[in-house]
């Protein structure tokens, strides 16, 4: 009995470029879905730490407790559950799956990142704080101009961290439906039965998104770490930089000008 020689695999990247359309819609609402989810998810990040750091007992605990129960469900099931259990129980008919998946993915990672910046506020000396307040600051003025910059500062490198990680997550709405990214991907594959060359696309994208974001926040960690303006000369270019080194200059000589006085 002869047999039939299998016929080699080859590679088909044409696969890919004559559904560009389809990958780039899928791309386009994956950005959204990652952008978004990460802006609430900051803004609610944000009153989760301060209420974690009130001195209102209550206050604290029901945030602690915020944080504990959303980190403790897994990400995916806490997708459906939104959208198949809570939006079908309370008859949400208005939620959709977008919808949906942006308020799991804000609602969760809001707990990871109140965790980061709570430990980013307390982690700026108390002396600073009290500085400030012995100079005549009010406690809203010392923590916007005090320990909120110092605290973002040291907030970047994690934070940056769960960015990437939205963008990774962002592909778990696939599972209610919804046409990002992944989703297109595997209906693609499909239906042209092209697994490797459509996957192998997939990854590439996420590789290039993820590594753009840890680039950007590299950049900004760089531009925000502490430096002597005073000491260190100023770009050329930059007026802004040349105007705030003259403002410190003339601060620095007033400064030297009320000590001699006192003396």
């Amino acid at each position: 009995m002869s047999m039939l020689a299998q016929q080699p695999v080859r590679f088909n990247w044409a696969v890919i470029v004559d559904n560009l359309p389809l990958f780039f819609a899928g791309l386009r609402l994956t950005i959204v879905i990652a952008a978004v989810s990460f802006l609430i998810a900051t803004v609610l990040g944000v009153m989760v730490a301060l209420a974690r750091l009130s001195r209102f007992r209550i206050v604290a605990v029901l945030a602690a407790g915020y944080i504990n129960v959303l980190r403790a469900i897994p990400l995916l099931v806490f997708i459906v559950f939104v959208y198949y259990g809570i939006a079908i129980f309370f008859n949400l008919t208005f939620l959709t799956a977008i919808q949906a998946g942006m308020l799991a993915f804000s609602l969760q990672y809001s707990a990871w990142l109140g965790e980061i910046f709570r430990s980013g506020i307390q982690a700026v000396p108390k002396g600073q704080r009290e500085a400030a307040l012995s100079v005549g600051m009010s406690r809203a003025q010392t923590f916007v101009t005090v320990v909120l910059p110092q605290a973002v500062r040291i907030a970047i490198p994690p934070t940056g961290n769960m960015m990437v990680g939205m963008i990774k997550d962002s592909s778990l709405v696939y599972i209610l439906g919804v046409p990002e990214l992944f989703r297109n991907a595997q209906l693609l594959a499909n239906r042209t039965f092209r697994y490797f060359e459509v996957y192998l696309a997939v990854v590439i994208t996420y590789l290039l998104l993820t590594t753009g974001v840890y680039y950007a926040m590299k950049f900004l960690e760089r531009r925000l770490e502490p430096r002597d303006l005073l000491a260190t000369g100023v770009p050329a270019w930059s007026p802004f930089a040349r105007r705030r080194q003259a403002r410190l200059q003339r601060v620095q000589e007033q400064v030297r000008e009320g000590v001699v006085a006192a003396i």
